[in-house]
């Protein structure tokens, strides 16, 4: 007995393409690639365009009342802890007052930032949350001219003056907005 096949070596079947249902012929062949990767791609296209008319159709922000609930916490909060700054009771204290309240008011800036408001009050709010940061940004420089030398009285009445006529645009941002706590107090 030997011990190889008695039966006789099979054929090769040839190869039939397969017709997708209901196209009636091959899949097309597109610049090298296989027949599956067109109808792949279209699938591809298809689901970011619902997922881009979902996200532009639903509500990606908040809500104008949760916007306000929301900014009014982080504001509410922030006032709180400034309220409890030590308010210096000599020239030598400027700047430590200056420099405790940015370290609570500018992480209440960011957060204000990160809120997505609605879209009929998105103009309104980015130009408060600018507005009061840039009055930040005026507290910041007194401080570092306080740091450098310079006469604290001086800077206080400098930063006094420029704080309410930047004070004016900004806090009528926050009533429009419905959003008081966020305005200077």
């Amino acid at each position: 007995m030997s011990s190889g096949s008695t039966q006789p070596p099979r054929r090769p079947r040839p190869q039939r393409r397969r017709e997708p249902a209901g196209r009636g012929g091959p899949l097309p062949q597109v610049a090298g690639l296989p027949a599956w990767a067109l109808p792949a791609a279209g699938a591809v296209v298809l689901l970011l365009l619902v997922l881009l008319l979902v996200r532009g159709c639903g509500e990606d922000g908040l809500t104008a009342d949760q916007l306000r609930a929301q900014a009014t916490e982080i504001c509410a909060r922030a006032n709180a802890v400034t309220d409890r700054i030590a308010v210096p009771n000599a020239p030598t204290g400027g700047e430590r007052f200056l420099v405790e309240g940015l370290a609570v008011l500018r992480p209440a800036i960011n957060r204000l930032a990160l809120l997505e408001p609605p879209e009929e009050l998105r103009d309104d709010y980015e130009k408060a949350v600018r507005g009061s940061a840039a009055r930040l940004d005026l507290i910041a420089k007194s401080a570092r001219r306080i740091n450098r030398g310079g006469d604290t009285i001086d800077e206080y009445r400098a930063l006094q003056s420029d704080l309410e006529r930047s004070s004016i645009a900004v806090d009528a941002s926050w009533r429009v907005l419905r959003i008081p706590a966020c305005a200077s107090r």
